[in-house]
């Protein structure tokens, strides 16, 4: 063997060469099946977004265009017309679907980065591969053409910047995700629970340092936010005072015009309201109360559950940012967007990939935990798979003989899934009684040097 055939050898030997190799080819496998099974509607109307932003500019869309996007993903679609018209060689389907996969490609990579610092690097190694390859995230990006994605992506990134006390990155993060899709609020709580850990240490005498990881957060997701609703508004800077009002009043119509949409219990989701209450609306009263306010109150309860463990975590971790603790926080965030699929109103079938991305950092505890993950996959594919033929055809995608038992049935499998996690959660966090003392000493001893590049 030749020593250029045997250099060749040793380093597809390299596991990180393999590695590589294998998310490349996962990526180059996305684009080719982007050429399949496009949902067109909703390619129609990004270009149609894109190409009237291109005409009259970002401060002038609104008010001439109806949009019930937040400003976030439009300047994608800004860049992905401009793209278009400079080469026009360019597949459709192809470029308008390159941000989600490029994100997914994105959130395997974060997941290998987040898992090697607890786990094994073959852990690591697996979990990002699964995600790439997963039929879920592949049904939403690559096939769909959605961008749930390029949503789920800056939402782990400011947990996993959080969790590595790079908190002007994490509130960063936080805020571009949010001027994505507003859901994304709900780990806002969280992000700031990470950030006043060192007030549980520093509880007997707190100083002003104690609360720079919490402001900087809070300034960056504000001056974030400004920054990407200011070109919608800028004609409309009449007064310096607008420059703060004019990005809420911008925030608050958006985030209205989102949510108002669709005033449905479910729109093709596999959840509790979808069970019983398809595409009724989410006015309907049971016991005097609407399906809206029920949802929002079971899930508050669950969420006021999961922050109180939450914040026994912290208390006993004092500072000490392991194992476990990294853990309880990614499982706390499957949990929770989990539940605002599984019990919120107005939730479509793709909404939950972001619960995915996040219990794709829990597989490597234990091998039960696959299986569930597989269900997981699988229920959300087969529900893309029935909106997608619904949206599509005249078929409806399941005998009317059947429908009445198969949603139900595949929601009983989310909830299976969600109270198994929900309960080893619970059991964990109960239990949880902070690190070992050799841990606690060697980040004692990192502690001062993590917080000077912060």
């Amino acid at each position: 063997m030749s020593s250029a055939k045997a250099g060749r050898y040793t380093n597809l030997k390299d596991p990180y060469i393999r590695f590589i190799l294998i998310l490349a080819a996962g990526f180059l496998l996305r684009i080719i099946f982007s050429l399949f099974l496009t949902y067109e509607p909703d390619f129609l109307t990004w270009k149609i977004w894109g190409s009237q932003i291109t005409e009259v500019g970002f401060s002038k869309f609104y008010d001439n265009f109806w949009c019930d996007y937040m400003p976030g993903y439009l300047y994608v679609l800004r860049a992905l017309d401009g793209v278009k018209s400079t080469f026009p060689v360019f597949l459709t389907d192809i470029l308008f679907k390159i941000p989600a996969n490029l994100a997914d490609l994105g959130i395997s990579v974060s997941i290998f980065y987040a898992l090697r610092r607890i786990t094994t690097v073959r852990n690591a190694m697996i979990a990002s591969v699964v995600y790439l390859f997963n039929p879920a995230s592949l049904s939403n990006s690559t096939f769909w053409g959605q961008v749930d994605s390029f949503h789920a992506l800056p939402i782990l990134l400011s947990i996993i910047t959080a969790l590595g006390r790079r908190y002007v990155l994490s509130g960063i993060f936080a805020a571009l995700a949010f001027m994505i899709k507003p859901p994304s609020i709900v780990v806002f709580p969280l992000i700031g629970l990470i950030a006043i850990e060192p007030l549980f240490r520093e509880y007997r005498k707190p100083t002003i340092k104690t609360f720079i990881p919490t402001l900087k957060v809070v300034l960056a997701i504000v001056i974030t936010s400004v920054i990407l609703t200011l070109p919608f508004i800028w004609d409309k800077l009449d007064a310096f005072g607008y420059i703060f009002t004019g990005p809420l009043e911008l925030i608050r119509a958006r985030f209205s015009a989102a949510y108002d949409q669709y005033t449905y219990a479910s729109l093709n989701a596999f959840n509790f309201w979808g069970s019983f209450a398809m595409w009724r609306n989410d006015g309907t009263l049971f016991l005097g109360i609407s399906y809206k306010s029920w949802g929002t109150v079971i899930f508050a309860s669950i969420y006021t559950l999961i922050g109180a463990l939450l914040v026994r975590v912290v208390y006993k971790s004092r500072g000490e940012r392991g194992k476990d603790f990294s853990y309880f926080i990614y499982q706390a965030i499957t949990l929770i967007i989990f539940s605002l699929f599984l019990f919120i109103t107005r939730a479509h079938e793709r909404h939950l990939l972001p619960a995915i991305v996040f219990f794709t950092l829990l597989t490597y505890r234990h091998w039960i935990l696959w299986y569930l993950y597989a269900i997981v996959s699988l229920v959300y594919v087969l529900n893309m798979v029935y909106s997608y033929i619904q949206l599509t055809t005249s078929y409806k995608g399941i005998p009317e003989s059947y429908e009445d038992l198969f949603i139900p049935g595949m929601f009983l499998l989310y909830l299976f899934v969600f109270l198994f996690l929900f309960y080893d959660f619970i059991k964990n966090t109960i239990r949880y009684e902070g690190a070992s003392k050799e841990h606690l000493e060697s980040t004692k001893e990192n502690l001062a040097h993590i917080h000077s590049g912060n």
